[in-house]
């Protein structure tokens, strides 16, 4: 019998030894494989932090181009959502209705006075529940100035809200010689009185009058405004308690009219019904023409989806878009020409044997580190914004 060269056994051993190696890799556990994917990727994660404090310039400028661009289209995107998309945390808001008079050229429409107000409802059977309000009251609580709307005492509870602190305004509350008092809204009650507790029951100086607060709204309602909740509301009565109000009087104040129809009357027949009252009071008064263009809009808290509206918004969604495609490109010009500049890095790195696929995803996960403080930071302030 041959006896086998030292050559052919050593090559014989190393088989076996590579065998072996195969065999015990095949059976390795999945933690084993997992360590070793954690570890590689702990090797990505230092090469990219150095990596980043080589060229700390470039990194601050992808992470303020790109968060700039987020940031604006995140904002944007909001105050669109809110005015757009987003009804008022009312009860039923699809069934608000205001009954408004559309603009002349140049003409301002005119409005309601709270005693045309009050014979509407004696007058009319169209409205199950309605409620009349004002436009801006700007007011000066403790010297500074807030701004609020003066509504009717059953403004709530058209509505169907309830306060989150105290109560809300009750037709009493809206008497001639009740005490004054108002509700805050959660915005102002979070920014301009620090959320404390204590301010339920507390009377602060309004315009030189003493006004109890007695309440404080959720936080999410915006008592049908499209961007946000004023800072308080009041009763209408107190009208005469604000004397740096325009008009002169409760019963004189112009207002808006909004409410609930009756069950079972469309829209058609009570606009038919309302143009008829709005004629023969205007004859009544005497006007010199009758008054009987009226409309019926919803108020839901939010702008309408028309087609206007549409064409309005559009092309800002368009205009953002571009502005945060335009820092995407000039990132990516940054990052191309960083690749120039790392041409002899990766030609090292591959001469030493590094695997393509390991080249391209170290680079990849460099960027993908900044993407994600981006994120973290764009969504962290997509939500604050949103609240």
């Amino acid at each position: 019998m041959a006896v086998a060269s030292q050559g052919d056994r050593e090559s014989v051993g190393t088989k076996l030894m590579n065998r072996l190696r195969a065999q015990s890799s095949a059976r390795a556990p999945v933690h084993g494989r997992f360590a070793a994917a954690l570890d590689g990727l702990k090797r990505d994660v230092r090469y990219a932090s150095r990596t980043l404090l080589r060229a700390p310039l470039a990194a601050a400028t992808i992470v303020v181009t790109v968060g700039l661009g987020l940031g604006l289209v995140a904002a944007v995107f909001t105050t669109l959502s809110s005015m757009l998309f987003q009804a008022d945390e009312v009860r039923n808001p699809e069934e608000l209705v205001g009954i408004e008079r559309p603009r002349a050229a140049a003409v301002e429409p005119e409005k309601f006075t709270r005693e045309q107000y009050e014979e509407l409802l004696r007058s009319t059977d169209v409205f199950a529940a309605a409620f009349a309000t004002t436009s801006d009251v700007q007011a000066w609580i403790e010297g500074v100035r807030r701004e609020g709307r003066l509504v009717t005492g059953n403004f709530f509870g058209v509505l169907g809200v309830s306060a989150a602190r105290g109560r809300v305004l009750t037709p009493s509350d809206d008497e001639p010689g009740s005490s004054p008092v108002l509700v805050l809204s959660h915005r102002a009650w979070v920014q301009y009185f620090a959320s404390d507790p204590g301010v339920v029951g507390r009377a602060y100086r309004v315009n030189g009058a003493q006004f109890e607060v007695i309440g404080v709204m959720p936080e999410r309602f915006r008592g049908l405004e499209i961007l946000a909740a004023p800072d308080f509301w009041a009763p209408l009565s107190t009208i005469d308690r604000l004397p740096n109000v325009e008009e002169t009087g409760a019963r004189d104040v112009k207002v808006n009219v909004i409410g609930r129809l009756e069950p079972g009357l469309s829209s058609a027949q009570a606009l038919a019904r309302l143009v008829a009252w709005d004629a023969q009071r205007a004859v009544e008064e005497g006007a010199e023409r009758p008054s009987a263009n009226l409309v019926l809009t919803p108020r839901s808290g939010k702008l309408p989806q028309s087609v206007q509206a549409t064409l309005v918004f559009m092309p800002l969604f368009f205009a953002f878009g571009l502005i945060l495609l335009i820092g995407c490109a000039n990132v990516a010009n940054l990052l191309l020409a960083r690749l120039v500049v790392r041409q002899r890095e990766i030609g090292i790195r591959l001469a030493m044997g590094a695997s393509r696929a390991r080249v391209v995803w170290q680079p990849y996960h460099t960027r993908s580190r900044g993407r994600w403080v981006l994120g973290r930071g764009s969504l962290h302030s997509w939500m604050c914004n949103s609240r």
